[in-house]
């Protein structure tokens, strides 16, 4: 066994209790000897200890009974009919043993989650494959000889106390090694009420729906605001949104959204077509900065607005649309926050309006194409599922 280099107290931080269990020291043994492996140049020494920490806790958790690797893949498999983003499975693919495409895309989540400088990483970097390979020889024997952590099979079923629950909580929404990632850059600016609207983990799911794929348990649903009522609109907002909502159609031959070249044609729709007052409070002269614009109407919500991403969008009724841009940029919109409202990114990937997405470096497009929706979930979190 190598020196260790990696310490209880980092086991048990990514863990829902502060005690050491029977089974932990094996654990941290493990983390050492996979991180003594871990060879992926380019990766800084505290995210090489997390990926190796990681790795072992994916194999506590098949062999535990926790459920939590075996809840996302069958959200996945929900979602988007298959159990893994990016990878093919092989023949050899189990649902409930280790795999080596499982980790892959363990690696590939906390490296294109690390909050340091880098490019979108590509799931079929080289470094990744060779990685997952000599990890995954080295969790195939551990899982013919890993004790069980007993503690872990039904810690998910409730609390004993309000203490044990927030300790829960706080560690599957920023601390276990599937949320974790999403959240290291933000964990210590989030109150514990934000642990409720804001989603985590590689399918940017909200803690009652993550909670909802690991127990049946009633338990959780007492917990004050963990299920937030929807917000209501008013009745005077519904009732503006739904003429807004008739002048924008009445104008562009029923259609929904409009795209828009320059600001003059903007002000010209806000003031002809939606008959706002033409004052600088309704025309929005800031938004003379920007190229062109793209208007969505919902008769519920309203009016949102998009600028200078025309080019990237393959609608039909989008004149603006620019192959040769979109081959460089329109991957941005699945992955820049703010970028492009939630409500239009989800539009464009249903219709397929996003055609010419692939990776920054011009490769992956049938790649891109094939997960467009888990791109963005995974990078954009609130900026795609928050209201």
């Amino acid at each position: 066994m190598n020196k260790s280099v990696i310490y209880p107290k980092e086991w048990l931080a990514i863990h829902p209790y502060t005690s050491l269990q029977p089974s932990d020291s094996y654990f941290v043994q493990l983390a050492n000897v996979l991180y003594a492996a871990c060879r992926i140049s380019g990766l800084p020494d505290f995210f090489r200890r997390k990926m190796a920490l990681y790795v072992a806790a994916y194999l506590e958790d098949v062999i535990s009974g926790l459920g939590l690797w075996q809840s996302f893949t069958a959200e996945h498999e929900r979602l988007y009919g298959k159990r893994l983003p990016f990878y093919t499975l092989s023949s050899d693919y189990l649902n409930d043993e280790v795999n080596e495409e499982d980790i892959r895309f363990l690696i590939w989540n906390t490296w294109q989650k690390a909050p340091f400088p880098h490019e979108y990483l590509h799931p079929m970097d080289s470094r990744i494959t060779d990685q997952a390979r000599c990890f995954y020889e080295i969790l195939a024997k551990a899982y013919e000889e890993a004790p069980s952590n007993d503690w872990l099979e039904h810690c998910m079923d409730g609390f004993n106390s309000e203490k044990d629950r927030e300790r829960k909580l706080d560690w599957l929404f920023g601390h276990s090694y599937l949320t974790e990632p999403s959240m290291l850059p933000y964990i210590e600016k989030v109150t514990p009420s934000d642990r409720f609207i804001i989603p985590v983990g590689p399918l940017a799911l909200f803690l009652r729906e993550i909670l909802e794929t690991l127990t049946d348990s009633n338990a959780w649903k007492e917990v004050p605001g963990l299920y937030p009522q929807e917000p209501e609109l008013s009745d005077e907002l519904l009732q503006k949104n739904a003429e807004m909502h008739k002048l924008f159609v009445a104008g562009t031959q029923g259609k929904e959204r409009v795209y828009l070249s320059n600001y003059d044609e903007l002000h010209r729709f806000l003031t002809e077509v939606l008959q706002w007052p033409d004052d600088e409070n309704h025309t929005l002269p800031q938004m003379k900065l920007y190229r062109n614009f793209v208007l969505m109407v919902d008769s519920r919500k309203g009016i949102l607005l998009a600028k200078d991403i025309c080019e990237y969008i393959a609608d039909p009724d989008n004149r603006l649309y620019d192959s040769r841009k979109a081959q460089k940029e329109a991957f941005r919109l699945l992955t820049e926050e703010t970028l492009c409202p939630p409500d239009l990114l989800t539009y464009c990937i249903r219709n397929g309006y996003l055609p010419d997405a692939s990776f920054p470096d011009g490769s992956g497009r049938e790649l891109v194409q094939a997960n467009a929706d888990f791109v963005a979930r995974h990078a954009l979190l609130y900026y795609y599922r928050g209201d």
